[in-house]
């Protein structure tokens, strides 16, 4: 039952904002009461933190997958990018600047989670499409993921990148693009612009 209310509370925090959802209308949805909610939960804040926390897992869980597999850098960074796309689809509105006004001390915990996540991701790829030739050997790596970091999560900033304005997967396939290409050799850009035109 935990699980189910957790998974119908992301549903509904990614269809309406999460300011929107109350208690009263997870139980409806669920067909239970709001009792029932908060035997597993302490109230609202808590309800959110476990949700924050259960989509961070399952995204980082398929990262981590991808990782393993005997992919190129560049199809590793575009395989991740479509599994943040595909299980983001239905937010509606930006759930990361929503936990900032409204849950700052969960939007700071969860974004030191997703730090230590790209800094363990990059240096793998860095260091893979370095031994591979495909990125230039001199990168300042720590700066390299620090940049990369910063860009993806103010990606997602609406005031940055109006939704009415940005299409936010065409804005990250081009930042992918623009980030992957200041840092390739000329033989990692052929390869990119391969992966660019078949993806």
């Amino acid at each position: 039952m935990k699980d189910k209310i957790i998974q119908k509370s992301a549903d509904l925090y990614f269809k309406y904002g999460i300011k929107n959802v109350t208690m009263d209308q997870i139980a409806h949805e669920l067909g239970i009461s709001k009792k029932t909610i908060y035997q597993y939960f302490s109230g609202k804040e808590d309800l959110v933190k476990e949700t924050a926390n259960y989509i961070f897992d399952k995204i980082q869980t398929q990262i981590d997958q991808i990782c393993l597999m005997k992919l190129n850098p560049y199809q590793e960074l575009f395989r991740i990018k479509d599994i943040i796309k595909e299980n983001l689809k239905h937010a509606d509105t930006s759930p990361q600047y929503q936990l900032k006004k409204y849950y700052p001390e969960i939007a700071t915990a969860l974004e030191q989670k997703k730090f230590d996540s790209i800094m363990e991701c990059l240096e793998h790829n860095l260091k893979k499409g370095i031994k591979q030739g495909y990125y230039k050997d001199d990168l300042d790596k720590e700066f390299i993921k620090r940049m990369y970091f910063v860009n993806t999560i103010n990606l997602s900033n609406p005031e940055l990148f109006p939704p009415e304005s940005f299409d936010k997967d065409k804005t990250m396939e081009m930042f992918l693009n623009m980030f992957l290409s200041g840092i390739s050799t000329k033989k990692g850009r052929k390869k990119l612009k391969l992966l660019v035109e078949s993806h």
